[in-house]
């Protein structure tokens, strides 16, 4: 005991410095940030009737404009989410000008930013393709113009034209080659240098050249000093009266980022909005649509009120106001931190104050086998809704609809399967690691390969989170640079990591459990203060189906992204895939005293999903009714549909209280720590049983075992860690993000487990035969698209079908004489550890 005691204060001396270090940059990182409401980062707040006028002159601009402006005033009312009447006005003008070259092009491009159904998009999508790669059309410039304003990726088949174009001595092809490339994040050093040397030639070569180098995130150091040198000299030698030099020096203003030289040419910009031509004046307003400072408000609304301004000049003045109201600071308040610090200490004292009382690997590992069945039910409950699902679940409703939440039915299916035939299974075995029944079985390969899926899967699952709470939360909601990304990786990770690897499973239950009430009361919130002020609930209860969601289908269409049928059956066999394999759904039934208890423990985790599946309904719905009616409160180059994930995380921190956002952002913390806590804890679980303990000869004391297992944890949280920085890659939806990467391998684990239990005359190589045809057709019906340019059927369509795959594989191939078949579960009690 004296041991133990000695061991716990060493250990958590280092843990309590870390501690003291994270409150105390909590507490002082107000300081170092500019505060929400200090005069450089106030925002604008135009008055309803500035609002309307701005949004008026660009529906007048649409409608009696010249083809141009009537496209340029579109693309502004959708980039400011007026959408109202602009698919109706372009297929008007399509009738007439259908095949009028370069007129084409423009509707083209308008109408695949306004049709809202992603097949109508892919249509308007390739036409432009066409024409961007037939080198004898006669708008193939403007083509491959609107393309990259679409930020269309370049299939790789299609790259070598689109890199001809770059090479072009035609410097209007040779920029919009540049500008899509870099659109499609694929621009090579030598379309660089292609686009340096324009900037030596004639002036409006120079002009394009610069507004293409404008696309690059980064200007490598050995080039960006030759860029700053030729810009200048460029903006040196155009006519002081030039519609060229104003685009050059808003290039520059551009490339030079905040700073006395942005602000020299800012000032050039302003004269040539209120001293130059319409067309300077056009072309500076355009700039200031981008650079504009809360104290262009004066000059934006005096070109919008100028009953002599011509009206495309007015048009950009109006789109310039309606996007500078939006660019608004995302800093926190002091008091808002404060409620993070508090968060933060009470997570580390709940794992020091369990690091105190573990005693057992089992205590640290399974909680002693006698946990409250309520509380652990709400723990899994907690562990399953991360922070993908807390923000997927309104962004899916905003932007598709609540199809998918028909999944609601699948419950009452996953209760008596799980309950019934899985759990009694289970806990009838005495075992740690669920990965035991595999081996004991079907061998030791079986065993080793679901144990791998599981590491895999939860490997990934927890980077995504990671990643996802910092880029599309954290980021903007604290307006901090996205280069601070990695930094807030580490301090999530190694926060969670703490107190999870002193405290075991007591301490992740524990915070699971006050994490799911947080989780509640931040989307009740939501509701209430939406709704106030919408002014009741009639104002977002959906009176009708929305035009942008997609139609219902409710059987099997293999074009449909998701169907009543499909959404149901993959909330099915997910649940039952999950708690018939997953470790960290077992963990917590083996954490309770009986099979009843742990019938109790799913069931109180399928209510809670069921009620917060129906709160996060709402909360779609309310958000979706609210930034319809205030679009001006979404960032700037944000749209409702485009962005439907970050539309939860943008009111909280531009909507709630003062206070209130650090509540509720502490809310969205907890999501992402308790997923991460029990997947650490559940992967460390895995790790010590399934292949430390198998491939160690010597026994160790309990006290080892137990320092081996947090060394473990450690081990698993800096993997984790380190994969999230890389998780960027992986793009789309989140909820399509979930089913396609973080359940890739849900269904071929599950499949293991199925053969094991079910199929009396199941093989280990017959399994891993099944296993192998699973994964295969999982990855291809989610990937599919990306690997044949066609989709096939639904991504929900995946873990049905293959289960279906795997088990029949499975099946088929455990007739064939390899290998010995190995007890059947009722007898596995009686039969020989291996």
């Amino acid at each position: 005991m004296e041991n133990r005691d000695v061991y716990q204060a060493k250990g958590c001396r280092w843990c309590w410095g870390f501690v003291a270090g994270c409150l105390l940059g909590l507490m002082l990182w107000p300081s170092v940030l500019p505060a929400a409401d200090s005069p450089a980062q106030k925002p604008v707040e135009l008055t309803e009737a500035q609002r309307a006028r701005a949004v008026e002159t660009l529906r007048r601009q649409m409608a009696e404009g010249t083809l141009s402006e009537k496209a340029e005033a579109a693309e502004c009312l959708l980039a400011t989410d007026h959408p109202q009447g602009v698919v109706e006005a372009f297929k008007a003008e399509l009738d007439q000008r259908a095949d009028t070259p370069g007129e084409r092009v423009a509707i083209w491009r308008v109408l695949a930013r306004a049709v809202v159904a992603e097949a109508d998009q892919k249509v308007w999508i390739k036409k432009l393709r066409d024409a961007a790669l037939d080198v004898d059309a006669p708008d193939r410039v403007e083509a491959i113009s609107a393309l990259a304003e679409l930020r269309y990726e370049v299939k790789p088949e299609d790259r070598r034209s689109i890199e001809k174009a770059v090479q072009s001595l035609d410097g209007r092809l040779s920029a919009a080659g540049f500008r899509l490339l870099t659109a499609s994040g694929d621009a090579a050093e030598a379309d660089v240098w292609h686009m340096i040397a324009l900037l030596d030639g004639a002036p409006e070569d120079q002009a394009l050249a610069a507004e293409a180098l404008c696309r690059l995130k980064r200007i490598p150091p050995d080039q960006a000093d030759e860029v700053k040198q030729l810009l200048t000299d460029a903006i040196q030698d155009a006519p002081p009266d030039s519609e060229a030099r104003v685009r050059l020096v808003s290039a520059a203003a551009l490339l030079a980022g905040p700073g006395p030289e942005r602000n020299s040419h800012l000032d050039e910009i302003r004269r040539h909005a209120t001293e130059g031509r319409p067309d300077q004046r056009h072309q500076a307003l355009r700039a200031l649509a981008l650079l504009a400072a809360p104290d262009d408000v004066a000059l934006l609304t005096g070109r919008l009120d100028d009953p002599a301004e011509r009206a495309d000049v007015k048009a950009v003045a109006a789109w310039a106001l309606l996007r500078l109201e939006r660019r608004r600071s995302g800093g926190l308040h002091a008091l808002d931190w404060v409620v993070l610090a508090l968060y933060v200490a009470g997570l580390l004292a709940i794992g020091w104050y369990f690091a105190r009382r573990t005693k057992t690997t089992d205590d640290y590992l399974l909680g002693g086998r006698n946990m409250n069945p309520l509380t652990v039910g709400l723990s899994l409950f907690a562990t399953m809704l991360s922070t993908i699902t807390y923000l997927a679940y309104p962004g899916e409703m905003i932007r598709y609809g609540p199809i998918f939440f028909a999944s609601i039915l699948a419950y009452p299916l996953v209760y008596p399967i799980a309950g019934y035939l899985l759990i009694p299974t289970i806990t009838k075995l005495r075992v740690t690691s669920a990965y035991e029944i595999l081996e004991r079985r079907l061998g030791l390969s079986v065993r080793m390969l679901g144990s791998t899926f599981f590491l895999l899967m939860r490997l990934f699952w927890m980077a995504v989170i990671i990643y996802a709470t910092t880029d599309k939360v954290l980021i903007p909601m604290l307006g901090l640079p996205s280069s601070a990304a990695p930094l807030l990786c580490a301090v999530l990770g190694v926060i969670t990591l703490i107190y999870t690897s002193m405290g075991g499973l007591r301490a992740v239950v524990l915070t699971d459990v006050t994490q799911s009430v947080i989780l509640f009361g931040g989307a009740m919130l939501t509701i209430i203060l939406a709704t106030v002020s919408l002014g009741g609930v009639g104002q977002w209860a959906p009176t009708h189906w929305y035009a942008h969601w997609p139609k219902p289908t409710w059987t099997f269409d293999p074009s449909a992204r998701v169907t009543f049928l499909s959404a149901i059956l993959a909330h099915f066999f997910w649940w039952t895939c999950t708690a018939g394999s997953d470790q960290m759904a077992i963990q917590r039934y083996l954490a309770t005293r009986d099979v009843k208890t742990a019938r109790r423990v799913l069931a109180t985790s399928l209510i809670a999903n069921v009620g917060v599946a129906l709160l996060l309904m709402a909360v779609g719905l309310t958000l979706l009714a609210f930034f319809r009616a205030n679009p001006q409160f979404l960032p700037d180059g944000k749209t409702i549909l485009g962005d439907s994930d970050q539309l939860f995380a943008q009111f909280i921190v531009r909507r709630m209280p003062v206070g209130v956002s650090g509540l509720v952002i502490a809310g969205l913390l907890a999501a992402a720590m308790s997923s991460l806590s029990s997947g650490v804890n559940s992967s460390c679980s895995v790790l010590t049983v399934d292949f430390v303990d198998r491939f160690r000869r010597n026994r160790e004391s309990e006290l080892d075992h137990i320092k081996l297992a947090k060394y473990i944890s450690v081990l698993v949280g800096v993997v984790v860690v380190g994969l999230s920085a890389s998780v960027g890659l992986v793009e789309g939806n989140l909820l399509e993000l979930a089913f396609k990467v973080v359940n890739l391998l849900t269904v071929p684990l599950f499949g293991l487990f199925f053969m094991a239990i079910f199929i009396r005359w199941a093989t280990g190589p017959g399994t891993l035969i099944g296993a192998a045809a699973g994964v295969a057709t999982v990855v291809f019906i989610n990937y599919s698209e990306e690997l044949t340019g066609t989709r096939f059927i639904g991504i929900f369509w995946a873990m049905p079908v293959g289960l279906i795959v795997q088990v029949s594989v499975g099946m088929v191939a455990s007739l064939l004489p390899l290998g010995r078949r190995g007890p059947f579960w009722d007898e596995l009690n009686d039969a020989p550890a291996p």
